[in-house]
């Protein structure tokens, strides 16, 4: 006999998520371990590709359960299905940890390092498109030319900082200078690169 394909049964899927949620919203912690072990993998995928950082995913995600946990007693099926909202509690929480990075000159939206070998890699595969090939290479010495009409000390704290891999606190040890002013000089650097690589962003 032939086999089966097997078929996911979404209305069977959405009913569990909801049965989880009302449990969680009595209390239910069994539930909240097998809401999170049913939908942490999801989270944590949608969570990386905005913050870049497993670690700082990581740390989104138990927030995103946590703020689950608090407030499933406010989720209404008529807003969306469970999924829906457990993905626009994740967003919400990842975009406001990205901008929080940001400012704190830890995350950028410019990822200067990963520019660089993008480009450098598409340099050497000959299966790639020439056309993205061509972007990736355009915008790899967009950022060195930015880079190099920076002043000294500026290009020093990103070359460490993105080349090095180099953390702040580092950069300021091995400088010998107040963290303070390292952070201002990446903080003025960045916002150099900003303003060149607009089109890039």
């Amino acid at each position: 006999m032939k086999a089966q394909p097997f078929i996911v049964d979404q209305h069977r899927v959405e009913s569990l998520g909801r049965e989880l949620v009302e449990r969680m919203a009595r209390q239910d912690q069994a539930a909240l371990q097998e809401f999170y072990a049913r939908y942490s993998k999801l989270i944590f995928s949608f969570v990386l590709k905005i913050v870049r950082s497993q670690a700082e995913a990581e740390e989104v995600v138990m927030d995103v359960f946590w703020q689950a946990w608090q407030q499933a007693g406010l989720y209404s099926q008529s807003r969306g299905s469970v999924s829906s909202w457990i993905i626009t509690i994740a967003r919400s929480r990842a975009i406001d940890r990205k901008r929080y990075l940001e400012r704190q000159n830890i995350g950028d939206s410019i990822e200067i390092s990963e520019v660089i070998g993008q480009a450098d890699n598409a340099v050497t595969d000959p299966e790639a498109d020439p056309e993205v090939n061509l972007y990736l290479l355009e915008r790899r010495e967009a950022v060195l030319g930015a880079i190099a009409q920076m002043g000294d000390k500026q290009r020093q704290a990103i070359e460490l900082a993105y080349f090095s891999g180099m953390s702040q606190s580092e950069i300021a040890d091995l400088l010998k200078e107040p963290l303070g002013t390292v952070k201002t000089r990446m903080r003025s650097a960045l916002q150099v690169l900003r303003e060149k690589l607009e089109r890039y962003i």
